[in-house]
């Protein structure tokens, strides 16, 4: 089997060839490495990012929930102002700043409804002519269900009372492993999990859709693989499966 130091070295694994139900929403390495470096400075990024955090705390407050994405934005919400330069960036999908981008063509593909998924429009305010193409809207995955095995996943478990609902809230944080409940059956074909809230989940038919489109800027990764150390990672091509290694040196 090929040995690499690289993750950008991959290989499809003559050892394995099944395909996961379900695999885990990422940003490809590179274009995330990209991004990082273009938000050194304050020139790029959400330009009103206080504004919209102020206004997800008081949406969060009035209905009496425990996550932002749990209830659709009102028409009445501030627009999200987003500044990209005019070269060299314009993925399908990218996150930023705890916020998911996403384009026309990567929202075709996906092909969920409005209460799986919110797409909302946002004001490029600085970007080039194939950014602005893209016609970005902010993606929120509102469909949410139970999806993790606390005890047999290798995380830190965090419990807490929210501030806001006065609920008990168990969730996971610092994931090595993720194992799914037993008999789980997704209700929808992408969902966050609400043991997890930052991690969703997509079912096989739609990273190949999404894949096969062609969109940039998405990876879709095995949660099963226990990601500390050295490891081999698995994700999605839009053939079938690769596989890469990580923190090898040889």
């Amino acid at each position: 089997m090929p040995r690499s130091s690289h993750p950008d070295r991959t290989f499809i694994s003559p050892e394995w060839d099944g395909i996961p139900i379900l695999w885990l929403l990422g940003n490809d390495i590179y274009i995330a490495d990209k991004l990082n470096k273009m938000l050194r400075g304050n020139k790029f990024g959400i330009k009103n990012y206080d504004e919209l955090e102020i206004a997800l705390h008081e949406l969060q407050c009035t209905n009496k929930v425990a996550g932002s994405d749990d209830i659709t934005l009102p028409n009445d919400f501030p627009t999200l102002r987003l500044a990209l330069p005019k070269n060299g960036f314009e993925p399908d999908y990218f996150t930023l700043a705890g916020h998911r981008f996403c384009s026309r063509r990567f929202r075709d593909a996906v092909g969920q409804s409005e209460h799986v998924i919110q797409f909302v429009p946002i004001d490029l305010v600085a970007g080039g002519k194939k950014a602005q193409a893209q016609d970005y809207r902010l993606m929120r995955v509102l469909a949410k269900q139970a999806a993790m095995d606390l005890e047999r996943s290798e995380c830190d478990l965090n419990q807490f009372t929210s501030p806001i609902t006065g609920t008990q809230i168990k969730s996971a944080w610092w994931i090595n492993r993720f194992v799914l409940l037993d008999g789980f059956r997704a209700k929808t074909e992408i969902f966050r999990v609400a043991e997890a809230i930052t991690r969703i989940l997509v079912s096989d038919a739609v990273a190949e859709r999404v894949l096969q489109a062609g969109c940039t800027g998405a990876e879709f990764r095995d949660p099963t693989i226990v990601r500390s150390g050295k490891y081999v990672e698995r994700y999605r091509t839009a053939n079938g499966v690769a596989e890469r290694r990580v923190g090898f040196l040889d």
